[in-house]
């Protein structure tokens, strides 16, 4: 037998062997000591699987400790919270020069040249003095040096002192001749609120190397493109999940230290902690912007985490073209409350709040038999991850490919009086009070007699 063979035989041993001792210390658990749960439907292949957590678990369970996966027998089974991988940050961004193209009128005596070296293109205009005025009808950019095939463009301009929209297409050439459609998109210069937004990304699908030129069809007086970053990407951002939150109508009673006439914050409850990779403002008249200040918080009593400040967050119609703020990116943040503090009054109604987070997996052991059923809610000891299960799968090498669960309707269980604290009599206590009294009334009955055997005492004479 080869090594390899064996060192994967032992390794399997070792996870078996794990599971085996974890499952041996759990008993089974009563379902009604949850307050809700999920049945499972679990592809009949291999002995694990996976379970995609959606916005009610974590509404029903905002820690691992009040989750448990029960097979037939109620019997808890291993699991543990499959770590995510955040968004990639391996961008790759290059900038580069770009070089105009004009047009002129024929007979006009300009002249174009264009040369080409290793490193660079140039492209240059000569005319007369009195000559007609030309105009720049794109821009060309030498893209040969870089050796990734960027996935969008992004375009950096002279500031323009109105608000501009312009449709831009962007197409590749290998030899300054013949040219092919990449990408198309709009550009634009705004004024949100006061406050100047740029929209200068536009997606291309091009190959590395080669030329780029930036055309458009309408024109923008004195419009004209300074740089181009080229955006390229060696992975592709994970998928996110996305929750729509509701403003609360009440709030935590006013601390003494709040302006009384700021704006009145608004309040978010996401259900639970739900891992928010991003959280953006959306208008429910499907327009409208303001800037505020975000927060989270395990309680709408606080105490408050800043998240962002002074963010501008829009959503706009303009020239036929709909633009809306860059949600921002908060990496993780689990907490159940948010609170946005605009800069200027809004009506609660107007606005909901969206958080956009990542699909996270239990990987769950199936060592019992099917059906099986994801609860959540409890007090019970017995519930929560398994730390040994998660240790030895990660020395798997290769690991098996878990199967895919899918989570059935939402059942109550015991419902809400799971979550009720039993009371429990203490009984040393009890037993202790029951002692004082017993002696503080002996010491009564004692003092009574004493005092009765002194009062038919006769006197001496």
């Amino acid at each position: 037998m080869k090594r390899n063979d064996s060192r994967k035989l032992a390794r399997a041993a070792a996870l078996a062997a794990g599971l085996a001792v974890a499952a041996a210390a759990h008993a089974a658990l009563d379902p009604n000591a949850f307050e809700v749960g999920w049945p499972l439907e679990v592809p009949a292949q291999g002995g694990y699987f996976d379970i995609p957590l959606a916005q009610d678990v974590y509404r029903h369970a905002p820690a691992l400790e009040q989750l448990a996966v029960l097979d037939a027998r109620n019997e808890p089974m291993p699991f543990y919270r499959v770590p995510v991988d955040p968004p990639s940050a391996g961008e790759q961004r290059v900038t580069l020069g770009v070089s105009p193209l004009y047009v002129w009128q024929p007979g006009a005596g300009a002249e174009v040249s264009v040369s080409t070296d290793d490193r660079r293109t140039s492209v240059a205009i000569t005319r007369p003095a009195d000559g007609p005025r030309t105009d720049v009808a794109a821009f060309v950019v030498d893209a040969r040096a870089v050796e990734r095939a960027p996935t969008a463009v992004e375009l950096e301009w002279r500031p323009l002192p109105q608000p501009f929209l312009l449709d831009v297409r962007v197409e590749q050439s290998d030899d300054l001749t013949s040219w092919r459609f990449v990408g198309r998109g709009s550009v634009a210069q705004l004024a949100v609120g006061g406050t100047e937004a740029r929209h200068a990304r536009v997606a291309v699908s091009a190959r590395a190397g080669g030329y780029l030129r930036i055309g458009w069809e309408r024109t923008v007086a004195d419009f004209y493109v300074e740089r181009v970053t080229l955006v390229s990407s060696e992975t592709a951002e994970p998928s996110l999940q996305s929750a729509q939150v509701q403003a609360l109508d009440r709030a935590p009673s006013p601390s003494s230290g709040r302006d009384a006439s700021a704006p009145a914050p608004l309040y978010f409850d996401a259900g639970g902690p739900v891992p928010a990779a991003t959280a953006t403002v959306r208008f429910t008249a499907g327009s409208g912007w303001l800037t505020a200040d975000v927060a989270v918080a395990d309680s709408l009593d606080g105490p408050w985490l800043p998240v962002a400040y002074r963010s501008l967050f829009y959503e706009i119609d303009y020239s036929g073209a709909r633009f809306a703020s860059t949600p921002i990116d908060v990496r993780r943040v689990d907490k159940r409350y948010w609170r946005v503090t605009p800069a200027d009054p809004i009506d609660r109604g107007r606005v909901e709040l969206e958080l956009r987070y990542p699909q996270e997996l239990l990987r769950v052991a199936a060592n019992g038999s099917p059906p099986y059923l994801l609860a959540a809610g409890t007090r019970s000891a017995g519930a929560g991850p398994d730390l040994t299960f998660a240790a030895v799968w990660r020395r798997l090498d290769p690991a098996p490919a878990p199967a895919r669960a899918t989570l059935g309707s939402l059942r109550e269980l015991g419902g809400p009086a799971a979550l009720v604290e039993p009371y429990v009599l203490p009984w040393r206590a009890a037993a202790l009070w029951a002692v004082l009294v017993a002696g503080v009334v002996a010491v009564a009955f004692m003092a009574v007699r004493l005092a009765r055997e002194m009062h038919e005492k006769p006197s001496p004479r």
